[in-house]
C-alpha cells in the first residue's frame, strides 16, 4: 500500500511531486518515531536488568545496540529481503504481538490491579484520569485483542508473496521467530516457581506480587504513595519477603512501607 497504491494515487493529484515529497517525509518521520520507541524499550530493558554494568555506559550501549540492529537489517534491503520481511511480518506481527498485548492487559488489569494502575497514573500526572481508561484496560481492550487473536488463529494460512509459496523450512523458521518472544514467558515462570519457597499456591502468590523495590524512588513520594494506597484499602505494592503480605490497618501498612 505505502509503496505501490499510494504513490500511484499521488501521481494523479495536482502538483504531484510536492505531494510525493510530503508523503515520503511522513513515512520517514513515522518510521523514525516508531524506531525511537522500540529502541528505547529494548535498551531500557537491558539497562534496568543490568544497571551495574550498563547504566554508566548508556550512550555507548545504545550506539552498539543500534549498530547490531543495522547489521541485522541489512538482509532486508537485499533482492530477497522482501521475502524475509514477509515471513517475519506474517508470524511475528500477526501472532506473537497480539499474544503479548493480551497478556499485558490481563496482568495489568487483574493481577497488578486496575485500581493500583489508576492510582499510579493519578500520582504521576497530578490528576485523576477518566474511568474510560479503566474500562478499556479491564474489558474492551482484552476482548478486542482476544477476538483478533482467535480470528487470526482460525484463519491463519501458510505465508505467500505474490505467486510464491514458502517451503516448509521457511514456515518453520517463521514459527520459531514467533515463539522466540512467547516461549521465554512460561519457561521463566516455571523456573521462578521451582526456585521459590513454600507451597505451590504460596509460591505463585508471592511471585505475582510486585517486588519490595517497587514504587517511587524518592523516599518522601514513596511514603506518600504507600499511605494513599493504604487509605484507599488497596493492596500495597511494596512488601518485603519477610514482611506481612497484607494489612488491614492503614497505619500499620504505612509503617511497614516506611521501613523499606
Amino acid at each position: 500500500m505505502a509503496f505501490s497504491a499510494y504513490p500511484e494515487a499521488i501521481t494523479k493529484l495536482p502538483v504531484s511531486p510536492l505531494w510525493a515529497v510530503f508523503f515520503f517525509l511522513m513515512l520517514l518521520t513515522l518510521g523514525l518515531d516508531s524506531q525511537f520507541g522500540m529502541l528505547e524499550t529494548c535498551t531500557s530493558g537491558f539497562i534496568d536488568e543490568f544497571p551495574k554494568y550498563l547504566r554508566r555506559h548508556r550512550t555507548v550501549f545504545t550506539a552498539v545496540f543500534c549498530a547490531i540492529q543495522f547489521v541485522i537489517g541489512i538482509p532486508f534491503v537485499t533482492q530477497g529481503g522482501m521475502y524475509i520481511f514477509q515471513i517475519l511480518d506474517w508470524y511475528a506481527a500477526a501472532f506473537s504481538a497480539m499474544v503479548i498485548a493480551f497478556l499485558e492487559c490481563v496482568v495489568l488489569s487483574y493481577i497488578y490491579g486496575a485500581d493500583q494502575l489508576y492510582k499510579d497514573l493519578e500520582m504521576m500526572m497530578g490528576k485523576k484520569t477518566s474511568l474510560w481508561w479503566k474500562m478499556c484496560w479491564c474489558f474492551i481492550t482484552p476482548v478486542i485483542m482476544l477476538t483478533m487473536l482467535v480470528y487470526s488463529c482460525v484463519n491463519m494460512a501458510p505465508p505467500t508473496y505474490g505467486d510464491y509459496e514458502y517451503p516448509g523450512w521457511a514456515i518453520g523458521f517463521g514459527w520459531m521467530i514467533a515463539m522466540c518472544s512467547i516461549v521465554p514467558m512460561p519457561l521463566v515462570a516455571v523456573y521462578r516457581i521451582s526456585r521459590a519457597k513454600g507451597t505451590l499456591n504460596q509460591r505463585i502468590y508471592l511471585l505475582l506480587r510486585p517486588t519490595e523495590v517497587w514504587g517511587p524512588s524518592d523516599p518522601t513520594l514513596r511514603l506518600m504513595y504507600s499511605s494513599s494506597l493504604a487509605e484507599k484499602g488497596l493492596r500495597l505494592p511494596c512488601v518485603g519477603k519477610d514482611r506481612p503480605t497484607d494489612s488491614t490497618d492503614p497505619k500499620q501498612s504505612v509503617a511497614i512501607n516506611s521501613e523499606l
